[in-house]
């Protein structure tokens, strides 16, 4: 091809590029640098878009590396308090009822000599480093409807351990697995989860939480046993601090010695749950260090608790509202003495009749206070007269009053028999019960002491002043038998204080 032919396509090329810048020239200025303009927005916007993928992927890096760390701490925590514990075991599924067993061990590891004497905590029974169970609660929890039935049994209740007869907090010398079997074998319920704590380790989590706060209304007198005191201008919201809090769930020095120290327990069991699951501990990574520090050696849980499950326990515990929660002492006779050793020693006596019902309805799922079938108030409340109504001839009344008295007996109280005398006539066939017309619960304490008294008849009517329920003993056989009656430890509504209380409360004092 010749040069002249080869000319032909460079013009014609030359002659397009002509025509496209002109055409380029022509258009407006605005419009050019708008493209301009948005090409560089275009690349800002690229550059953003980079930056934010990069940040956000250091974000994403960043918590991965603290849930990884937080995951690892968890399950090294968990594993530093797991145990493995005989005989417990899960509930089947999870929204089954479950039983919890909480101990708390006197152990004094880690206390020195004159810590033990200033806190009151050198009793160990058995001497060395003998390990018993200072605290005892079998706590019944139905995650369908939150409601919590709480029996604390008082240490020295008198029960088989293994092959022989002691006091229930001896059982903790053989191990978790022991005082569990105890506890089972005594209440026919299966334990599920078991959550312990020493003394040492009691006191620790107070003072990590920063104290806590309790409802002391009336002085406490000093007790030279642990050194407790409230005087009369401390009582109200009092704050406890470690050893204080020590002092104040060890201490018998109570009218009822152990079963106030029961009640007085579980008051601070609830104080201290809601602390240690408040704002003001979950948000404060200092407090929950020093909760975890404590846990890993003081705290013991079977194998089958989490941690996390640990703390759902914890969250149904703290909620003392009347409406879903019920607290118990174990139904016993009062105090006795047993031989040991050939040692009489003061023991707790079981009422294992009340026992078995109480258990019973805890295994229906049921509230033991409707279980026993008689009104729930206290005995020792009511005002009884006990009237012959058969005859100058026979002295009938004094004996009535005895067995009355012995079956009415509930936690070694029982009713108040306020006189004994002849009726204004001894016409009566048989026995009579009349409850005094002008007292509102008079009717339903003649129930209580019908219950006492099968076969009589009941009705409302006139007493003599200051006498509830007037019983009249008739002609025949004068025959009684022991009332079951469990009773609830009262628990104040949420908000219901004492007015000191209430005072210290609204003030924040």
């Amino acid at each position: 091809m010749g040069d002249g032919a080869r000319l032909v396509p460079v013009t014609f090329l030359r002659f397009l590029m002509k025509l496209w810048r002109k055409k380029k020239n022509n258009v407006p200025t605005a419009t050019r640098y708008g493209d301009v303009f948005r090409s560089a927005r275009e690349r800002e916007r690229k550059h953003l878009r980079h930056r934010w993928q990069w940040i956000l992927l250091a974000v994403f890096v960043l918590l991965g590396v603290i849930a990884g760390y937080l995951a690892y701490y968890y399950y090294t925590l968990q594993g530093d308090v797991q145990k493995e514990v005989g005989n417990v075991a899960p509930a089947d599924r999870r929204e089954d009822p479950f039983n919890v067993l909480l101990v708390g061990s006197d152990s004094r590891e880690g206390l020195t000599e004159k810590q033990k004497l200033e806190l009151g905590a050198g009793d160990v029974e058995g001497g060395g480093d003998a390990e018993r169970a200072d605290t005892l609660i079998l706590a019944h929890i139905d995650p369908e409807t939150s409601k919590v039935t709480m029996v604390q049994f008082p240490r020295d209740l008198w029960v088989p351990v293994g092959k022989r007869n002691d006091k229930i907090n001896a059982a903790l010398l053989g191990g978790p697995e022991r005082i569990v079997a105890t506890v089972e074998n005594l209440t026919g319920l299966a334990i599920n989860h078991y959550v312990q704590v020493n003394i040492v380790g009691f006191r620790d989590l107070i003072e990590a939480i920063g104290g806590v706060e309790v409802c002391v209304p009336e002085p406490i007198p000093f007790d030279e046993q642990t050194g407790l005191q409230v005087t009369e201008e401390e009582v109200g919201m009092v704050r406890f601090g470690g050893d204080d809090a020590l002092r104040f769930v060890r201490s018998r020095n109570f009218a009822s010695g152990d079963f106030e120290r029961i009640q007085n327990q579980q008051k601070f069991i609830a104080a201290a749950l809601d602390k240690v699951l408040s704002s003001s501990t979950i948000l404060r990574p200092g407090r929950v260090n020093a909760l975890a520090d404590v846990a890993r050696s003081n705290v013991d849980i079977d194998q089958n608790t989490t941690l996390k499950g640990l703390a759902e326990i914890g969250s149904k515990l703290r909620n003392f509202d009347p409406d879903t929660y019920e607290a118990y002492t174990a139904p016993n006779l009062g105090t006795g003495f047993k031989t040991m050793g050939g040692d009489e020693i003061s023991v707790v006596v079981g009422d294992f009749d009340t026992m078995e019902v109480m258990f019973d309805a805890i295994a229906a799922n049921e509230s033991p206070a409707e279980a026993d079938g008689v009104p729930s108030i206290s005995p020792q409340t009511i005002r009884v007269g006990v009237y012959n109504g058969v005859g100058l001839e026979r002295a009938v009344a004094g004996p009535a009053r005895d067995k009355l008295e012995a079956a009415t007996t509930v936690g070694g109280e029982h009713v108040q028999v306020v006189e004994v005398a002849n009726a204004k006539n001894f016409r009566f066939r048989g026995t009579t019960i009349v409850a005094n017309s002008k007292e509102p619960e008079a009717e339903r304490m003649a129930e209580l002491v019908a219950a006492a008294i099968p076969g009589a008849e009941v009705e409302v009517g006139k007493t003599k002043p200051g006498v509830d329920v007037a019983v009249i003993v008739g002609r025949g056989k004068f025959r009684t038998e022991k009332v079951t009656q469990i009773l609830p430890i009262p628990i104040p509504k949420p908000g219901d204080l004492p007015e000191v209380c209430a005072r210290d409360h609204a003030s924040g004092d």
